[in-house]
């Protein structure tokens, strides 16, 4: 028996090696991926009082910019919805005739999900989106209806990250609720479109999504409380103390924060 188990020896050394060799290969080829800096990037801007219009242009330019310093290379498309918006480069309204500067922000979460299916899902590119106030509830919405499969909505999108910026999750500031009307309506608490995003937290498009949320103490037009209103792990969950409403696409740190969250790499 001696003999047997000294002979055994060598065999056993030789398989520990090559164990040891296949652990070792295998770690070096699993390297972590650089971030991901060329996806597509679509832009939303938000609510603007009485349909008036936002020019794109102003309101993100300067994050475009730090994003692309930063060394993004992908292609940036700003997204307007009013019939009075200016340098966007889609507007909702080309897509459906139906739309007019009073419609939902749900509504236009449906026409968008049509857009990101028939343009980029279908044809297997992901896209990152980034939403300031009611853009961030149409980014949501639309990844939110098109997994559900609800009714007038797309079927599920290839969207892997999304920030939103200073969004109502849980409805605007208190002086919302004198809003009766319009797409105001649906931006104060409780409000049906309000309460519909309450039932899916954390939504995913196809392949997972990741969601990033940026709120401020310093927001009088949207509680802190309400723009981190999502079901998402803390470290995605941004407070800051000393951001203004209109400007989170101009403050560096709130720049910073979503260009990490964009980059973040495959899953």
């Amino acid at each position: 028996m001696a003999k047997t188990t000294s002979a055994r020896r060598p065999i056993q050394l030789l398989f520990g090696a090559l164990a040891v060799l296949l652990v070792v290969t295998g770690t070096t080829a699993c390297q972590p991926r650089p971030p991901a800096k060329d996806r597509v990037i679509f832009f939303i801007h938000g609510w603007s009082a009485l349909g008036n219009g936002t020019n794109c242009n102003s309101a993100f330019g300067s994050l475009e910019s730090a994003l692309r310093a930063d060394g993004f290379t992908g292609t940036f498309i700003t997204v307007g919805f009013y019939d009075s918006d200016t340098n966007c480069d889609l507007n909702l309204r080309s897509l459906d005739s139906s739309i007019d500067n009073g419609t939902s922000w749900k509504t236009l979460s449906k026409v968008f999900s049509h857009y990101i299916k028939d343009n980029y899902t279908s044809k297997n590119i992901p896209v990152d989106m980034v939403g300031h106030s009611m853009g961030g509830l149409i980014a949501r919405g639309a990844v939110q209806g098109s997994t559900a499969g609800e009714s007038g909505f797309s079927g599920p999108l290839l969207v892997e990250d999304v920030v939103t910026l200073a969004a109502p999750h849980a409805g605007a500031a208190w002086y919302s609720y004198l809003c009766f009307w319009g797409q105001c309506s649906q931006l104060k608490p409780g409000a049906s479109d309000i309460n519909w995003l309450a039932t899916v937290p954390n939504p995913q498009g196809l392949g997972g999504t990741d969601w990033t949320v940026l709120g401020s103490t310093d927001d009088d037009v949207v509680p802190s409380s309400s723009a981190l209103s999502m079901g998402v792990p803390d470290d995605r969950k941004v407070l800051y103390t000393n951001i203004e409403h209109s400007d989170y696409q101009s403050t560096p740190a709130s720049q910073a924060r979503t260009a990490l969250a964009l980059a973040e790499v495959d899953r």
